[in-house]
């Protein structure tokens, strides 16, 4: 019976070469883990415009403000600040908002229809700006969201919601996809 401490001819060898083969991908599991996506290093801070709104549903740019305030921040490790001292500026343009029926079956014999699935879409154009680059970090038009409800147990505020954070979710993509 062999003792604990001994090893077969060649182990600790093998063992070493299985480590050092093992050494670039932990250093680039480390490497990957430090560096992320996000914004340049100098924006720091970004200030939320009020969005323009072509469409009627005049709420919807306070809305939009608000979560992009909310969410931002946490999601692209950025501060909020003012206009004047803000390092960048998040601004858009809500070019369409339309609440439509998805998924509709015909009831028994009255003609009527049942709405089970309805979605609020939103259609905006948005920007990252670099107000000490004086240059556009990221720039995307004609971008929708869509927020599906189902109107028998829930409020179209579900649906618009969920498009809304579809919204912040896009233009994060969208930031960090630049760097």
């Amino acid at each position: 019976m062999s003792h604990p401490s001994q090893t077969r001819p060649g182990t600790r060898a093998a063992r070493a070469l299985s480590l050092l083969a093992a050494l670039p991908l932990l250093l680039a599991g480390c490497i990957y883990h430090f560096t992320g996506g996000g914004l340049p290093s100098n924006v720091r801070t970004v200030y939320v415009d009020l969005w323009d709104n072509d469409t009627p549903y005049a709420s919807v740019s306070a809305d939009v403000q608000r979560t992009l305030q909310t969410e931002l921040p946490r999601q692209l490790g950025v501060r909020l600040a003012s206009r004047t001292a803000a390092d960048a500026i998040i601004r858009g343009r809500i070019t369409s908002y339309e609440e439509v029926s998805a998924n509709v079956r015909p009831t028994d014999n009255d003609g009527r229809i049942d709405v089970l699935q309805a979605e609020v879409q939103i259609s905006y154009q948005a920007e990252i700006y670099d107000v000490k680059g004086d240059r556009p970090l990221w720039k995307a038009g004609s971008i929708s969201s869509v927020g599906t409800y189902n109107p028998n147990r829930e409020s179209v505020d579900v649906g618009r919601g969920k498009a809304i954070r579809d919204i912040v979710s896009k233009i994060t993509q969208g930031a960090q996809s630049q760097w």
